[in-house]
C-alpha cells in the first residue's frame, strides 16, 4: 500500500498556523528544517492523513481545506489504521517513524484546526533526511507494532442491510479508527443482522476471547428490530451507566431525538461493552465524549489499584 504527499507545511513561529511550501528538507536532528516545532524530541515532525477528515465536523473540515494547515506533512492514500505507532514511512527520499497519535489533551471542536491534529495527527521522528515535495510517493517500510499491554477490542456493527452487503459499514470503519487511536488490537470486526440471539452470541464471542472492550454500533432506537440493548443486558453482569448517559447528554445538545436512544453500557466478566448509535456522525460525536475515559476504565478492569481521583 502506498499514497502520496499532498502538501508540505511550515510554521516559523509557534502558535501561528503553518503555510504550504513548494518543498522542504527533513532532518533527523530537527524535523522539517525551519519549522518552529522541530528539535530533538519525539514530536519533531507531524503528519496528517486526509482520510480522517470524514470524522471531523463539516464546518471545521471546510475551514481546514480552505485555509492554512496545522501539520508538517499532509498525505493521502494510506488507510489511517495502517498509520499506527511504530510505523516507518518513506516519503520521497526521506524516512520517518510514527511514535505518537494525537495529543493528550482533547480540544473542543470550537477550537478549529488544532482539534483535527489533536484527534488524528501522527507525530514522530525523522530517521533519514531528504528533500520532500507535494506529489512524492509515501510508502510503509515497516508496519508498527502494538504495545505489550495494548487493549484488546472487538467491534460489532448491527445492520440488516449491512449484513446482506447492501450498505457500506461507515460506522464500523469509524470505530476501527478510534481503536487505532487507542493503540488497540482488534480481535474481530463483525457486521451482523439485528437479531437478539446473534447479537448475544457475538458479544459472548468477544467476552470469551477476553476482549477488554466491545463497541457496538446500531440497533439502539425504538424500531421493532432495535434489540441491541436487550441482547447486551442479557450478557453483562453489571451496568456502567455513565458512558451511555454521557453520550445521550452530548447528543441532546444537537438533537432532541437523542432522548429515544436506549443504548446501555456495562461489564461482562472483565469486558466493558458499550452500545453506540448507528449513524456515522453520531458514532464520531459519541466516541469523542467517551474516548478520554476508555483506557482508564480498561486499566481498572485489569486490576489497576491506583485511585481514580486527580490532584488539584
Amino acid at each position: 500500500m502506498h499514497g502520496h504527499l499532498v502538501s508540505v507545511n511550515l510554521g516559523k513561529i509557534r502558535g501561528v498556523p503553518k503555510h504550504p511550501i513548494e518543498e522542504g528538507i527533513l532532518s533527523p536532528k530537527w524535523g522539517l528544517k525551519g519549522d518552529a516545532h522541530g528539535g530533538d524530541w519525539d514530536r519533531q515532525i507531524s503528519l496528517f492523513p486526509v482520510e480522517t477528515l470524514s470524522l471531523v465536523p463539516r464546518a471545521i473540515r471546510e475551514s481546514f481545506e480552505e485555509n492554512s494547515y496545522s501539520e508538517n506533512l499532509t498525505i493521502e492514500g494510506i488507510s489511517p489504521e495502517k498509520l499506527c505507532r511504530g510505523t516507518i514511512l518513506s516519503i520521497g527520499g526521506a524516512e520517518m517513524k510514527i511514535l505518537e497519535i494525537g495529543k493528550k489533551s482533547f480540544e473542543p471542536p470550537e477550537s478549529g484546526r488544532p482539534y483535527i491534529v489533536s484527534r488524528e495527527g501522527r507525530f514522530g521522528r525523522v530517521l533519514k533526511g531528504g528533500m520532500v515535495k507535494p506529489g512524492d510517493i509515501v510508502k510503509i517500510l515497516e508496519a508498527g507494532s502494538l504495545e505489550p499491554d495494548a487493549p484488546k477490542v472487538a467491534l460489532i456493527t448491527l445492520s440488516d442491510k449491512g449484513a446482506r452487503g447492501e450498505r457500506e459499514d461507515v460506522s464500523g470503519r469509524f470505530l476501527s479508527w478510534y481503536a487505532t487511536r487507542l493503540g488497540a488490537k482488534v480481535l474481530f470486526s463483525s457486521i451482523i443482522p439485528d437479531e437478539k440471539q446473534v447479537i448475544r452470541e457475538t458479544l459472548m464471542k468477544g467476552v470469551d476471547a477476553k476482549a477488554d472492550l466491545i463497541l457496538t454500533t446500531g440497533g439502539t432506537g425504538l424500531a421493532p428490530r432495535d434489540v441491541t440493548p436487550e441482547a447486551t443486558l442479557e450478557v453483562i453482569d453489571r451496568e456502567v451507566p455513565g458512558f451511555a448517559e454521557a453520550m445521550r447528554a452530548e447528543s441532546l445538545k444537537k438533537t432532541p431525538h437523542a432522548m429515544i436512544s436506549r443504548a446501555v453500557s456495562g461489564i461482562a466478566k472483565r469486558t466493558l461493552i458499550i452500545n453506540l448509535p448507528g449513524s456515522p456522525k453520531a458514532v464520531a460525536e459519541c466516541m469523542e465524549v467517551i474516548f478520554p475515559a476508555l483506557r482508564h476504565a480498561i486499566d481498572k478492569l485489569r486490576g489497576d489499584p491506583t485511585e481514580c481521583a486527580t490532584e488539584l
